[in-house]
């Protein structure tokens, strides 16, 4: 009887100290960033101006593993789709 009482006690025992690292990750954290504010980081305007910068010189947009996207080229409107858009034109009430 007093097995399971024991496994239990040890089970929210380790379940309590799997919480407790988590603390650890935190305080990990805020010392990064105490650093890397003690190393004279950028402020918000200046990364707003540097990505700006860099998107207008096409930095941004392009890279490796998504090149320029490609687009179809465009084709002339068959006799029958241009039927089909006048007749939809005056279904609609030429509202377009």
């Amino acid at each position: 009887m007093k097995t399971p009482a024991i496994l239990a006690a040890a089970l929210l025992i380790a379940a309590g100290s799997s919480f407790a690292a988590d603390t650890n990750e935190a305080a990990v954290d805020q010392a990064f960033r105490s650093q890397a504010a003690a190393a004279g980081g950028l402020t918000r305007a200046q990364v707003k101006a540097e990505t700006l910068a860099a998107r207008k010189a096409g930095l941004l947009d392009i890279n490796d593993a998504y090149p320029e996207p490609v687009f179809p080229a465009q084709r002339a409107k068959t006799p029958e789709v241009k039927s089909q858009l006048a007749a939809k034109q005056v279904r609609d009430g030429g509202a377009h």
